[in-house]
């Protein structure tokens, strides 16, 4: 599975409730735009007392657009 370079790949949120603190830096995304993943995981770290959580809204697919590099299998 493609992703953002350094980023974590979390398959549930009990698993990045063990993985992040609640003072981490967290941008959460998606595969585009359209995906439903990335808000219910912001709303949901939020809501657990995270503070520096934001959200990039076009995902892997406004990454690739870009031009930017990606790393693991190929997004598409």
């Amino acid at each position: 599975m493609s992703h953002i370079p350094s980023s974590l790949n979390v398959n549930n949120m009990e698993q990045a409730l063990q993985m992040l603190t609640p003072d981490d830096d967290i941008v959460v995304y998606c595969s585009d735009e359209f995906c439903l993943a990335c808000r219910a995981a912001y709303h949901y770290l939020t809501q657990k007392g995270f503070k520096n959580v934001r959200r990039y809204s076009g995902g892997l697919a406004d990454w690739q657009a870009a031009g930017l590099p990606l790393e693991g299998e190929a997004h598409r």
